[in-house]
Order: C-alpha cells, then structure tokens, then sequence
C-alpha cells in the first residue's frame, strides 16, 4: 500500500485521489445549495399565495361582486357560486372567443380569476369543471389554485382545446387535483413529452380513484401514449376508459401495455372507447384475450386496419356465455358481407347485445339478409323461436326494412312474447309429427300456447284460432283412438249420471228401461275399443 512513507512514484496517485475528493465535496456542497435555494423559494411562495389568499378571505364579506367585474354575465357566475346555487353545477373556463352561453366565464385580469378560484373553493354544488383558457401567465392563478384546491364537490375535471405541452397547469392543479377527482378528460389538447410526463404522475398521484379517463382528439408523439396507460394502473376502479381518435398507433407496445391493464388492474371496467386507434389484428388478439367480462361497451369504430381474421378473433367474445358486451360499435370499418356472417354466426345463442354500429362497414344486402335471418330464421317453428330476439338496434344507414322490424320487435321486454309474435307473423301451419312421440301429453302445452298468443298478441286473433284447430286436428287424425275412447267414457258417465238421477226420480220402471240403454252404450264402447 502507499502510505505517507511510500516512495516518490506513488505521490501522483495521492494527489489524484485528493482532487477527486475535492472535487466530490464541491458538488456535494453545490447541489445542498441549490436544493435550500429552491426549496426556500417554494416555502416562501406558499407563503405568499398563503398570505395573498387570506387578503381574498379578509375582503370575502364585504366586497362587492360589481367591483370584482363589469360584466353582468360573469356577475351571475359569481353570485350563484358565492350563494351555492344549487342548479349551477358545471362551470367553463374558456377565453373570450370561446363564450357561448351565461354559463362560460372568461377573465379579463387577475382580478376576476382569483375571486372565481375563491368562491369556487367555498362552494359546494359545482361537479363538473371544464378548462379551456391558459391561466398560467394571469397573475392571479396562484390565488385561484388555492381556492380550487378547496373545493370538496367538483369530482369532473376536462381540459378543452388546451396547450398542455410544459404541464405547468397540471403542476398547478396538484392538490385539487390529488384530492377530489373521479374523473378526467383532455378533447383536442397539445401534449409534448413533458406534458404526458407530467399527466402521467398527475394521473398515478390521484389519491382518489379514478372511475374515468376519457383522453380523445389529442395531438401526443409515437409511444407517449404507453406512459398514461402505465399511470391508469394506479386506479383498479377505472370504469370508463376512452383512448378515441389520439391520431396514435396502436401497436404492440401499446396493445400489450393497455392489455396488461386490462388483465391485472381493472376490475370494474365497462366502457372501452378505442374508435381511431388504427388497431391491427395483432392489437385486437391481443386486446380480446384480455377484455374483463365486466365490459358493456367497446368501440372499435374506424380501425380500419383490421380484417376478417381480426373479426373472428372478436366474433369469439360474442359467443361465450360468460360475455356481459351489450354495445358494440364496429363502425367504418373493413367488415363487409364475409365479416357479417362471422358476426350473424356468432350472435345466434348471444344475450346480451342490444346495440350493434355499422355504419359505412361495407355490407351489402347480402350481409343484411344474414342479420335478418339471425333475427327471424323462417325455415321452421323451432329456428324461429330459437331466432336472437336481443339485438335491438344496428347504426348503419342502409338497413334493411323487414331488419328494423325484428329490433323494434325485440325491444320488448318479454322475450317469449317477442317469439310468440314471429312465429304468428311468419308461420301459417304448425307441423306437429315431432310432437307425435309423446301422443296426447304435449296437447295441453300446445292448447295453453295458443291460449297465451290469444291473450297476448291479438292482432293474429283469427289466425290463432285457425293454428289451434289445425294443430288439434293433427293430433286426433294421429290418433283418433286416443281421442274416441275418452270421449265415449264421458258420455256413457255422463248418460248414466242423468239416468240415475232421473230414475231416483220416476220409480224403479224408468231405470230398468236405462239400463237396456246403458247397456248398449257400453256394448258400442267396448266394440270400438277393441277395434283399436
């Protein structure tokens, strides 16, 4: 080792190792510095926002709304926040240009923006609040921040056609933020790599749970997009989950991220908005396999990257049993007659799905005629009443007329009912040889079908007592046996039951003379049971 005692040629590596211990403690020293210097400045401004806001506070009582603004609209906005109008429950921020109703508050100097934050902090009937207009270079938005960040009954927050590519107002924002909201949304917003970073420790900061995260028409860089998704899986509770029309790819990376978030966090989720994601095959494999089975609604609309093989993978979710999927819009899309059918096939034995979009999917008549044999197969009583009689309403523009029928149909709520009415409306004769195995015992189902239809769908009034009829005649054509044998037992019972009584009546004579006639009868009855 080289000690202070060591020769002359370890010196040099002594002093190295003493420089760059210097050199350590500089920086060390530095970097304290700085980060009292920042930290200092961060106390201090609290404390200024603290003490600027309690200036707002001390005024609260006796100032008067026409000396905050001229403006006679935004006089009401802040009166009905100052009195907690219950009817006012949704507040926008915009700019000037953007005013369109009594409802939209624009601010003109600090002035207005602080007194709107101090009164939306002491109010307790607002739930929604949207944000339009930049507040960061107005210097009263440290004031307003406060008294945001106050307010205990917003649980909406949206941002509007907002530049949000620094993500200075989400800094902003932080504790109104961290503590009240359930919901989120960005529509049309600029989104730098900043910005996601910052949305994405806003959105995994939430110390409420998120029930909503609706992110649309949004302009981000390739791949930010994994990031918010990463954020989301802070939130198990996320019902609502909009990604729509971000003008992304949706590729591997993405699917596989928003797939793993599916899988493993959300447990709860029902709405799914993937319209304009440009989804490929390969995305939605990898999506269906992981879509929780407490999903309602997916939109899949204008991928028009996917194909049939995508379609069957999709088709797949519809035929399981375990498929909760009552709204699907598949709109703008490649799916055509070929696609149709994949779906027609798959929705046979389905339940669930009320709503189908297809609009602009390419399907001809030939596809239509495939849904409206899903809705009413004709070819037999039994397709028929094994006919879907869910589905309730397809978006497209060239739907069939005989197709609107059926879904008006199905929107009934008594689906024996709604099969009743098919098979009245298409089917003039019943074959019942099927029915033949079983003789007599099926008669009494069939007569208390025909009885239900007659009480139930009284536009086939005659055409019901013709069917009922026509099915009986079947039946004892089939087995007149089975008919007259019964039959010539009632009579005789009944012969003999008026006989006895009116020979209990008349004396002893009259009997004996309606024993000769019983006799008889018995005789015919026997003779015809033997013929059997």
């Amino acid at each position: 080792m080289c000690t202070s005692y060591a020769p002359t040629s370890c010196q040099p590596y002594l002093s190295l190792l003493l420089y760059i211990e210097v050199v350590i403690v500089y920086w060390y020293v530095r970097m304290w510095y700085i980060s009292y210097i920042i930290s200092s400045y961060f106390v201090v401004n609290a404390d200024i926002t603290m003490n600027e806001y309690s200036k707002y506070a001390a005024l609260a009582d006796t100032i008067k709304i026409e000396d905050i603004t001229s403006c006679k609209r935004k006089q009401g906005i802040l009166k009905r926040l100052k009195e907690d109008d219950e009817d006012y429950t949704q507040l926008w921020i915009c700019s000037k240009d953007q005013v369109h109703d009594d409802l939209d508050y624009d601010f003109d100097n600090a002035k207005e923006l602080a007194w709107l934050g101090y009164y939306l902090g002491r109010n307790s009937m607002v739930k929604k609040l949207y944000i339009s207009s930049d507040l960061t270079n107005n210097s009263g938005k440290d004031v307003f921040c406060r008294g945001l960040g106050n307010n205990k009954s917003i649980h909406q927050l949206s941002f509007e056609l907002f530049d949000l590519a620094t993500g200075q107002i989400l800094r902003m924002l932080d504790q109104f933020i961290n503590s009240n909201l359930s919901q989120i949304g960005l529509n049309e917003c600029q989104l730098g790599t900043k910005g996601i970073r910052q949305l994405s420790l806003t959105i995994g900061d939430c110390n409420r749970s998120l029930k909503l995260f609706k992110f649309r028409g949004n302009e981000i860089e390739v791949g930010n997009i994994v990031d918010i998704i990463t954020a989301l899986s802070m939130h198990p509770q996320l019902e609502r989950l909009g990604l729509a029309d971000n003008r992304i790819n949706m590729g591997r990376n993405e699917c596989t991220a928003l797939s793993t978030l599916l899988r493993c966090t959300t447990t709860q989720l029902q709405l799914l908005n993937l319209k304009g994601c440009d989804i490929n095959d390969e995305g939605l494999d990898t999506l269906v396999k992981a879509l929780p089975n407490t999903l309602r609604h997916l939109d899949l609309g204008s991928n028009r990257s996917i194909t049939i093989k995508g379609w069957k993978v999709l088709s797949t979710l519809l035929a399981t049993t375990d498929s909760n999927l009552n709204k699907l819009h598949i709109d703008n899309n490649n799916v055509g007659d070929d696609g149709a059918l994949v779906f027609t096939n798959a929705l046979v034995n389905n339940s669930t799905l009320k709503t189908l979009g297809l609009r602009n999917s390419g399907i001809t008549n030939e596809g239509w005629a495939a849904f409206s044999r899903l809705l009413c197969d004709t070819s037999s009583v039994n397709r028929t009443y094994m006919s879907n009689h869910t589905l309730q309403k397809f978006r497209g523009s060239s739907v069939d007329a005989l197709v609107n029928t059926y879904l008006a149909l199905n929107k009934k709520e008594d689906k024996s009912l709604v099969a009743m009415t098919k098979i009245l409306q298409h089917h003039s004769r019943f074959n019942m040889e099927p029915f033949f195995e079983w003789e007599f015992k099926v008669l009494p189902l069939m007569i208390n079908w025909f009885a239900n239809a007659a009480r139930s769908v009284t536009t086939y009034d005659q055409k019901t007592s013709r069917l009922k009829l026509s099915a009986t005649f079947d039946f004892i054509k089939e087995f007149p046996m089975l008919y007259v044998e019964p039959m010539t037992r009632q009579e005789i019972a009944e012969y003999t039951a008026r006989r006895t009584v009116a020979g209990g009546s008349s004396g002893v004579g009259t009997v004996g003379r309606d024993s000769t006639v019983e006799g008889s009868c018995n005789e015919k009855a026997l003779t015809l049971m033997d013929a059997r």
